[in-house]
């Protein structure tokens, strides 16, 4: 009696759905919109039409819901649609049959219901599922709809913020994620079975509106149908050396669980590990939190696949077996090591050290032999605070080695992963003779010199004013004096570049401070420090530019982007100097196209050093006249606009064979006028870089004593929020798609 009613129930629904289709259409002019009565009507609309809302009236079963997500699908005969529940709805349960009220919104990339309101009709069976591929899955096309797929688990884990089961499953052409709101937990034996999953279908979208994810939402376990289980010892299947494990292809790697067994060379962070036998090596990936040591001999258990186009073993589970001696590293040479025998081996090499660089978490070494470059990295700590490493010391070190490859799959190159501090061992300290000290050193014989080339001056021009000899030498002494005036402007050329930038401000440190000690006036005491905090800030902010370009040109340097209108980083910049141009009385003002009014994904921090740094330039060196700054549309697409700016001046100009070189770091078109209104010559070096990753390009167009006109492009990705059907999953789930 009930399944009749239930039937009933049902058909009377279609009928409904039936009759009322025609109400898709809008009313009258001027009179609200008609309720649309089904999925497809919903997903028929217009971004348009949706814009502000669309009534809906609609029946259909509740297929998934979650609260904590929250997550909410209704199905209908015509198509699945996700639903927005707040905390002040009641809770929806799978299986319930509702009268479903509400407005169609699309905040994503495909309409959802908004502000909703039902009543529970009846209970419903849940729709037949359909079987569906992966590429069906990743292109949305089902997308909130009852599918089933089969696959092999992988992984089976409760994320901690989330406290829901998650499975990773492996299906012919990629890996579904699933998520299962069931509170007893995951079933013993799951790693490994194939099962059959029944559930809504889901997408996870980044902000560019591309897909990082499949998710399967299932409502429990009962819809986990195992079709084949997995092995009840997992470590009773058959071993396999290492060097099997790579040669499978990417085409042809096996789906099921593989064991190998072999010597610990690393361990990182817990997670990553590093195994040896007498046929290879191999990194195994693993969420098992178990300490291991470099030689404890273990049996691994996981899934072949592939990073970085090197075999890995993934999701693995292991236990340890034995214990012994340390591994001992392969000796060998930088040449050597771009060779795939080497990749995730222990190996031990010599270079010189040519640079480093510290960050809070990170450490890098740059390191020579030869004509080979290579790097070694440390994770967790500086490398600095327990070694007093410098250039020039010859190096010994002891790690992993990982290759890395170009497109076409040929290793190009290197890295060194270190495992402690231990690792490095200084064979060489450096020659005394440092680049450092050999430039100063230079510089003092060159002030002697020039000092010596005076005082010859002097002699020659009294013995000029008494004897007629060398009046007739006076074009002789012209020449030399040319020569001179030349060797005096490319030494003092070469002193600002190189020292006068840093060495000003620390004298002016050193002796304002000391005459701020020595004076007892409280007035005179204030007025040295002013000087002193005024050079500080000078130093400051040149290290910061150098700092800058060290971190691009490291590519450790990463834009930000967020929501952001160009309007107002644009005016945000361009007020930041209007006191500057009004103290000058030049015109300061701006110009944006009303396309640019829109919030794009722009970082605005770098953006705005660039257009500061092109406008202060700009006011700094006009003396009269006027600084306009535009920015206007060059190019659009559906998911991008490239912007187009123009900072212009009525300034000094600047020479074409000079329009080049001032992007260059420490190259001034004008070292007088440089020096006379302050400058490191390192700020155009950074936006031109700052405008390279934001894949645009800066030029200069100028005509000497007529002004110039600065000019750079860059490329924004335009706003749309991503549609998701759930919360975030975890950073290691999502680096596995």
């Amino acid at each position: 009696m009930h399944l009749r009613l239930i039937s009933g129930l049902l058909s009377l629904s279609y009928i409904y759905v039936g009759l009322t289709s025609v109400a898709f259409s809008q009313g009258p002019a001027g009179d609200t919109p008609q309720p649309l009565v089904n999925v497809s009507q919903i997903r028929a609309l217009t971004l348009e039409q949706v814009r502000h809302g669309y009534p809906v009236h609609l029946r259909g079963v509740v297929t998934y819901f979650d609260s904590a997500s929250p997550d909410m699908f209704v199905q209908d005969d015509t198509g699945a649609v996700w639903v927005e529940w707040l905390k002040d709805l009641p809770v929806a349960v799978p299986g319930q049959w509702i009268d479903l009220w509400g407005k169609a919104v699309q905040e994503n990339v495909s309409p959802d219901i908004h502000t909703p309101r039902w009543t529970v009709i009846g209970q419903a069976p849940m729709p037949k599922p359909r079987r569906v591929t992966f590429d069906e899955l990743a292109s949305a096309s089902v997308d909130c709809q009852w599918v089933e797929v089969e696959g092999i688990v992988r992984s089976a884990e409760v994320p901690a913020h989330t406290n829901r089961p998650q499975l990773v499953l492996e299906v012919p052409g990629g890996r579904v994620f699933v998520r299962i709101p069931d509170p007893s937990g995951i079933p013993p034996g799951l790693i490994g079975s194939t099962v059959r999953v029944d559930g809504a279908a889901g997408s996870f979208f980044n902000q560019k509106t591309q897909l990082i994810g499949v998710v399967l939402n299932s409502p429990s376990f009962r819809y986990v149908v195992t079709i084949a289980a997995a092995e009840q010892d997992p470590f009773a299947i058959h071993e396999k050396p290492i060097a099997d494990l790579q040669g499978f292809t990417l085409t042809a790697q096996p789906k099921h669980r593989l064991k190998i067994q072999g010597i610990v060379t690393a361990q990182f962070e817990g997670k990553k590990l590093y195994l040896a036998d007498d046929t290879g090596n191999v990194s195994v990936e693993t969420s098992q939190a178990s300490t291991l040591e470099p030689g404890d001999r273990i049996e691994a258990v996981g899934f072949s696949g592939f990073m970085d186009s090197m075999p890995v073993l993934q999701d693995a589970i292991f236990r340890r077996i034995g214990a012994g001696p340390p591994p001992a590293p392969q000796m060998i040479k930088p040449d050597e090591a771009v060779d795939d025998k080497y990749d995730a081996a222990l190996v031990t090499l010599d270079g010189q050290l040519t640079a480093q660089s510290v960050l809070p978490d990170e450490a890098a070494l740059i390191l020579k032999r030869g004509e080979r470059t290579f790097r070694a990295f440390l994770i967790g700590a500086p490398i600095g605070s327990k070694h007093d490493l410098h250039e020039g010391s010859l190096l010994r070190l002891t790690g992993i080695c990982l290759t890395d490859k170009d497109a076409e799959g040929k290793l190009k190159s290197f890295r060194i992963r270190l495992r402690s501090f231990r690792d490095i061992v200084i064979t060489r300290s450096p020659s005394w003779w440092t680049r450092e000290r050999v430039l100063s050193v230079l510089a003092f014989v060159t002030l002697l010199a020039l000092a010596a080339a005076a005082w010859v001056l002097i002699l020659r021009k009294r013995v000029r004013a008494q004897t007629a000899e060398l009046l007739r030498q006076k074009d002789e002494l012209a020449v030399a004096l040319q020569s001179a005036n030349a060797a005096t402007q490319l030494k003092s050329e070469f002193l600002a570049n190189m020292s006068h930038e840093i060495r000003t401000p620390m004298n002016a440190i050193i002796g304002m401070s000391t005459l701020a000690m020595d004076s007892t006036s409280q007035e005179e005491q204030q007025e040295f420090l002013t000087d002193v905090v005024s050079s500080a800030e000078s130093l400051l902010s040149l290290l910061n530019e150098i700092l800058d370009l060290s971190k691009i040109e490291a590519g450790r340097l990463e834009l930000n982007p967020i929501p952001t209108s160009i309007l107002d980083v644009v005016r945000d910049a361009t007020n930041f100097l209007k006191t500057m141009a009004t103290r000058k009385n030049i015109d300061l003002g701006y110009m944006v196209s009303p396309a640019l009014h829109d919030q794009v994904l722009v970082d605005p921090v770098r953006l705005r050093q660039v257009l500061l740094n092109l406008i202060g330039n700009a006011t700094k060196f006009t003396q009269r006249g006027s600084v306009t700054v535009e920015a206007s549309v060059e190019s659009e697409s559906e998911d991008t606009i490239c912007a187009r700016f123009v900072v212009r001046d009525t300034g000094p100009g600047i020479p074409a064979d000079k329009q080049k070189i001032i992007f260059e770091a420490f190259r001034q078109a004008d070292g007088s006028i440089s020096r006379k209104h302050g400058g490191t010559g390192l700020g155009l070096a950074i936006s031109s870089r700052l405008v390279g990753m934001m894949d645009g390009r800066i030029w200069v167009e100028s005509t000497v004593g007529i002004g110039s006109t600065f000019l750079f492009t860059a490329r924004f990705s335009k706003l749309h929020k991503g549609s998701t059907t759930g919360p975030p999953l975890t950073p290691a789930a999502i680096s596995v798609i």
